[in-house]
């Protein structure tokens, strides 16, 4: 690292991320956080977090390069960063990792020591600083040898990689701000956050202010110990434009929600596989509060809602083109669990013209009521115990008025009767 040069004289291979450099950053006018918005903590960090150098970026000088973070393998020696920050490393010489680093100190005097970075893990559909669906893929895995201590995760413990079906979680976010100018001591933040989604893409969205540039990669722990610094780490900073918005505002800040396509690239870098080159284009995957991509869900022909197990969630009942009938059971979180069948595919269903949900018998039960292809009008009561696999109850005759009932809906529509006064008493 002795005959690394000044980082301001090097070449950048691409246009900086707005959490990856705070130069551009700097160069607009941020618009003021919305009132509420938390402030970052700066503390001393956990062991299984910590930031890189690579050529250009001396150990001890002023800038730091992305955050990683220790994850549990078999091999214990994984580190989970930014795409954008794993291309970056990926075109060093030199590179290291150094958990809980601490500014002013050499190699010998860093808490748990350094970590010499030997292979990258990318997903080759990545396209650095991308803001189009490839953007969903911006994570990397960093493999490192040992040091004189040992492993990395025998020294440094680690975090669990947890994929997740749901965009909405209670968080710690962390990261190493990289420029002296807005973090002095070099320690890294976290901020305790809620998180939603970012619209139209696979990615978690949280606002917390002071997240400059040298966070990208650091972990979103869920079940966070804050004594220890263990939990599952669920997204990275990351995403749609290297991690934030177009602004570059400091409080606004993306993560990748982990789906099939990071679970793989995981497995391949824990078993120090090679990444596939030849992988087909990118197809964004579909929304985690629905399995599948859109090409399934345009064979779901008619959809009600309601509370069939009676868990205090809502779940959704699905009949597909080919007469299949399916329950999606509400988990409460935003999301769905895995689908229950309540009918395998069959000719019947198939004439199912329109479905509503409600209570229409009085149980306290949810009812499913369908109108069919020649009229008839059928109730299907208390189905989250009776299912659907029986005759119901014909409510009306097949008929050419019902024919022409185009949509139900269900609902508490007339007010219920006033109470009578009391009499008075004689």
């Amino acid at each position: 690292m002795s005959d690394a040069v000044p980082v301001d004289t090097l070449p950048d291979p691409a246009p900086a991320a707005s959490k990856h450099g705070i130069t551009a950053g700097n160069a607009v006018t941020h618009r003021p956080p919305p009132s509420g918005t938390p402030t970052p903590e700066h503390f001393l960090g956990h062991p299984m977090i910590g930031t890189f150098f690579y050529d250009g970026r001396q150990l001890g000088g002023k800038k730091t390069y992305c955050t990683g973070s220790v994850v549990h393998t078999a091999a214990k020696d994984i580190v989970l960063t930014a795409g954008h920050c794993g291309l970056g490393l990926k075109s060093a010489t030199h590179r290291i990792f150094v958990p809980r680093y601490r500014i002013g100190k050499p190699a010998a005097e860093q808490p748990d020591g350094v970590f010499p970075v030997s292979q990258l893990y990318i997903d080759p559909r990545y396209e650095r600083n991308s803001k189009k669906a490839v953007s969903d893929l911006d994570l990397a895995f960093a493999q490192v040898g040992s040091n004189s201590r040992g492993k990395v995760e025998d020294v440094t413990g680690s975090l669990t990689f947890t994929p997740t079906n749901s965009y909405h979680h209670k968080v710690t976010v962390i990261g190493y701000p990289d420029d002296v100018s807005v973090n002095p001591d070099h320690v890294p933040v976290r901020c305790p956050v809620s998180t939603s989604q970012l619209p139209g893409f696979r990615q978690m969205r949280m606002t917390c202010k002071g997240f400059y540039g040298g966070v990208s990669g650091g972990p979103w722990i869920e079940d966070y110990n804050s004594t220890n610094g263990t939990g599952k780490v669920i997204g990275n900073t990351g995403g749609y434009n290297g991690g934030g918005n177009d602004a570059n505002d400091d409080w606004v800040t993306y993560a990748p929600v982990y789906g099939k396509d990071a679970q793989d690239l995981f497995a391949d870098a824990a078993a120090h596989r090679n990444v596939d080159d030849h992988k087909p284009p990118y197809q964004p995957s579909g929304d985690p509060w629905l399995p599948g991509p859109a090409p399934t869900w345009q064979h779901a022909k008619l959809l009600a809602s309601g509370d069939f197990r009676q868990t205090g969630h809502s779940d959704m009942i699905v009949v597909w083109t080919d007469g299949e009938v399916t329950l999606y059971p509400g988990n409460g979180h935003g999301g769905y669990d895995p689908e229950r069948q309540l009918l395998p595919k069959n000719d019947t269903w198939t004439n199912a013209r329109t479905i509503t949900a409600g209570d229409f018998t009085g149980s306290n039960r949810f009812d499913l009521l369908v109108r069919w292809s020649d009229g008839e009008v059928t109730l299907y009561g208390d189905v989250g115990t009776k299912g659907l696999n029986w005759a119901g109850t014909q409510m009306i005759k097949p008929n050419g008025l019902w024919k022409n009932a185009t949509q139900i809906a269900a609902g508490r529509v007339a007010p219920p009767p006033k109470p009578h006064p009391p009499e008075r008493p004689t």
